[in-house]
């Protein structure tokens, strides 16, 4: 199954929506395979994974005309089913599946579907010969194999379930589809043909599956026993730390700046665009300082900094396009920011408390809001300057991409969004007992790629403007910027 590319989305009502979710609903946890559907029919993939898939096959295909006798109505081989049929008609079945495969096969199940719920199965089934770790680790082999639902392991389990669902005779399709379904056993997974069969076969198992509820009762059994049985397997990344001689950009874009510096103070004082693009850019060194003074190249704090060098770039070249446009965009740009401290300011002194510990210095911002003009006259716009959002400034000034490949990804981890959470702070387990699930990052193990090639490409982009509006002395010139 090839994977949609984003064109291929839908946007609805602010959501890319997936070709997909289009045309049918989302499954539920229930619904889906590994979680919901693969428990119910482990059992099969027992009997594939012990004899290969065209003796399995053969096996499995007198297992199921048995039990199809035994359950006429039954639409799914779920093995809940199986689990809960009369007394007679268990012991009938697990006899039959002693004439074809020895007990050995189904015998790990056992260590799920233990003697106290399930007594007749139990019984039948269970081998003292086998250790509960050996049997544990079949399953887990199983699960593993299987986990991915568009493997060729996991479509032969599905073709069974959809043999099972034609021996019912309540599904119905054009007899080219059927033909092209029957043909799947009798065919290797090499066969150029099955590069249409096994997606015809995984799409008609998922979309008739659900005919029948699923039996959470039995899915929740399930993983809580297989859970029990093993330990976490964590893995983590592990990215190179820094390398490059950081200490020497920042020395060369110190010297840069000191420049600039001068230039404000020896020739434009009072110069607002001089004041706001070096302002600007300046601050967004500071950033790129903690960087290497705090050593933040792989964590978590340093996709901020990213975040902040880009759109400080997108501002200084968006202020510079719509200068001529507006009577004076450097005071416009100035006072919307002091604006924004001022309702931080006026919020706390209404309705908060100005507590002397916390780093939100009120005093001295409520000092910055009055610094040129008094407050009373200094308005507090709460939407985005000039009207237009980071994305919409990106477009405007030609950084379209730039914004696309870095804005939302770093935000995610301003925002503590779940995907930054699970990249960040959150191992893998890599063991199929426990639904690949994921533990807490508490002792700090998993690192994250550096930003450090990243801030210098921005950076070096918000210098580039600079030169270009103010000139740069070739013995300050960063090479390759």
């Amino acid at each position: 199954m090839n994977h949609s590319n984003l064109s291929a989305h839908k946007f609805k009502k602010g959501k890319f929506v997936t070709p997909w979710n289009e045309i049918m609903d989302s499954l539920s946890r229930e619904e889906s395979w590994f979680h919901g559907r693969l428990p119910e029919y482990i059992w099969l993939g027992l009997i594939i994974n012990e004899y290969g898939r065209e003796d399995g096959f053969k096996k499995c295909h007198d297992i199921l005309n048995k039990l199809h006798n035994l359950l006429p109505t039954q639409y799914v081989p779920r093995f809940s089913s199986v689990l809960n049929m009369e007394e007679q008609k268990q012991k009938e079945f697990y006899l039959y599946i002693m004439e074809i495969i020895p007990a050995t096969v189904i015998s790990p199940l056992t260590t799920i579907f233990t003697f106290s719920q399930f007594p007749y199965f139990s019984t039948t089934f269970a081998l003292g010969r086998q250790s509960i770790s050996e049997r544990h680790n079949k399953i887990s082999l199983v699960l593993d194999k299987a986990s991915d639902h568009q493997t060729h392991f996991s479509t032969d389990i599905r073709f069974l379930v959809l043999y099972f669902q034609l021996l019912s005779g309540r599904l119905h399709m054009p007899k080219e589809i059927l033909e092209l379904i029957l043909e799947y056993p009798h065919l290797s997974h090499e066969d150029k043909k099955m590069q249409m069969v096994r997606p015809t076969v995984r799409s008609m198992e998922m979309s008739h599956n659900m005919i029948e509820p699923p039996d959470a009762n039995y899915i929740d059994m399930f993983w809580e026993a297989v859970s029990r049985m093993s330990d976490c397997k964590i893995i983590k990344l592990d990215y190179e730390l820094e390398k490059s001689d950081t200490n020497l950009y920042i020395d060369k874009v110190e010297a840069i700046l000191r420049y600039y510096s001068e230039l404000l103070k020896s020739s434009s004082p009072l110069d607002n665009k001089m004041l706001v693009l070096f302002g600007i850019t300046t601050f967004s060194y500071k950033r790129l300082v903690e960087v290497v003074k705090h050593n933040l190249y792989n964590a978590i704090a340093a996709r901020s900094v990213v975040r902040v060098l880009v759109e400080d770039y997108i501002m200084i070249k968006y202020l510079l396009k719509e200068e001529t446009t507006h009577t004076d965009i450097w005071t416009e740009y100035q006072y919307y920011g002091i604006g924004q401290y001022k309702l931080v300011v006026e919020r706390i002194l209404e309705y908060g408390k100005d507590d002397g510990d916390s780093h939100v210095n009120v005093k001295y911002l409520d000092a910055l809001v009055n610094e040129y003009r008094d407050k009373e006259f200094i308005d507090m716009d709460t939407s985005y300057f000039d009207k237009k959002n980071v994305r919409e400034k990106a477009i405007y000034v030609g950084e379209k991409d730039l914004f696309g490949h870095y804005y939302d990804y770093d935000s995610a981890f301003e925002h503590g969004l779940w995907g930054a959470i699970r990249e960040s702070s959150l191992l893998k387990c890599m063991s199929p007992a426990h639904q690949y699930h994921c533990v807490p990052d508490y002792e700090g193990t998993q690192n994250m790629k550096s930003v450090w090639h990243d801030c210098v490409q921005v950076m070096n982009k918000t210098l580039s403007v600079l030169e270009n509006t103010y000139g740069l002395p070739s013995y300050l010139k960063i090479e390759d910027q």
